[in-house]
């Protein structure tokens, strides 16, 4: 058995564990078995279903940001203790602060180390000088305690290990076969939970509510355009913004907002556009290929890798800045239900590799066994 020590700053709340787990699921489990450290804040019902399906899961009491440099180093080399595992490698997600968790992971005798880059900005508000002072102390102890680097983009392997450096691309991957599989009774289905009319063209949102994902911007569109009666806005996601996009949303007839969901594929079938305006930060998301897949046009912000154009033509890129070049955009928008055209698109994807099966070989090549 080949194990791996998992370390993600919040197991359950961002991409970063939805990567992981899809290997996880897909993998050959007589091969391979994962554990998890996370830190305090971790989704309790994730933590539960990874511990019942026989993995252990540590929570640290904080960040490196809470504990501290040396207290964080401490606490790490003391979970490694307390897992009581020998493991063949540690694989990091954990952005800037990797490098602490490396370096414990070092001196454990962890063999391989890979250290995992999945966006490509400073995520969290910090002052100017703490990031002049901290980048590049962060930076050195990643770079030098990893054995394998490893980016989800170009733009952020770029970001966390420099332009000239080396390191190993995986873009992130959906399981495209349920794209294919989706009914029109399925789609109607959904346009009347929508409460959509006959000639509705819907605009599709899918991500974590949160600054990054920047739905206030969506919320600014959606006010421009109450005069294009055919254009509704459909937000699809909870997350720590959530309960403010909802009340700020509330007088927008135009703006529907439908909480977590689980029937991606078929709400992806529905739509006829999926819009992205991220701020700084975003790695290469999922929800792009995902859009894709389901053959819908997509806008997103310049702060998204144009790495996410994989070859269908469905993607155009806008500044923030121009929000009045969104709305013409928007406004050139039309219903589309051919599904032939549209299960095309997945057929292409699967082709070009970004189906699970290869995204898991993929993931699976960097334990090199």
């Amino acid at each position: 058995m080949y194990n791996v020590l998992h370390v993600i700053g919040h197991i359950g709340r961002g991409g970063d564990t939805t990567v992981v787990l899809d290997v996880m699921k897909n993998m050959d489990c007589s091969k391979f078995h994962f554990d998890f450290i996370t830190h305090k804040g971790a989704k309790e019902e994730i933590v539960k279903e990874l511990r019942d399906a026989g993995s252990k899961v540590y929570i640290m009491d904080g960040d490196v940001r809470e504990l501290g440099l040396i207290n964080y180093y401490k606490s790490f080399l003391k979970a490694l203790k307390q897992m009581g595992v020998s493991y063949d490698a540690i694989h990091v997600h954990t952005g800037m602060q990797s490098g602490v968790a490396l370096a414990a992971a070092r001196k454990a005798g962890i063999p391989k180390r890979i250290c995992h880059s999945h966006v490509t900005a400073i995520q969290r508000k910090t002052s100017i000088i703490k990031k002049i002072i901290a980048t590049p102390i962060f930076r050195y102890l990643y770079i030098k305690n990893s054995t394998v680097k490893v980016a989800c983009s170009k733009d952020a392997g770029a970001f966390m290990y420099g332009k000239d450096s080396k390191f190993t691309v995986v873009y992130n991957a959906v399981d495209i076969a349920p794209y294919l599989d989706v009914t029109p009774q399925e789609i109607r289905k959904r346009e009347q939970e929508i409460g959509a009319k006959e000639d509705d063209v819907l605009i599709g949102h899918v991500a974590r509510m949160s600054e990054m994902k920047n739905q206030r911007f969506i919320l600014g569109l959606a006010r421009k355009m109450e005069d294009c009666s055919k254009l509704k806005f459909v937000m699809i996601g909870d997350g720590p913004d959530f309960p403010e996009i909802k009340t700020l949303a509330q007088n927008q007839s135009n703006i529907v907002l439908m909480g977590r969901r689980s029937d991606i594929p078929s709400l992806m079938k529905t739509f006829d556009c999926v819009i992205l305006p991220s701020l700084p930060g975003e790695g290469f998301p999922v929800t792009m290929i995902e859009a894709q897949a389901a053959g819908c046009r997509c806008l997103i912000s310049e702060n998204v890798t144009k790495e996410v154009e994989v070859g269908l033509k469905l993607v155009k890129s806008i500044p923030l800045k121009k929000p009045d070049e969104w709305v013409e955009e928007l406004k050139t928008i039309e219903k589309n239900r051919n599904y032939l055209q549209r299960n095309e698109c997945a057929k292409r994807l699967i082709d070009m590799g970004f189906g699970k099966t290869e995204f898991v070989n993929n993931w699976i090549r960097l334990y090199e066994v």
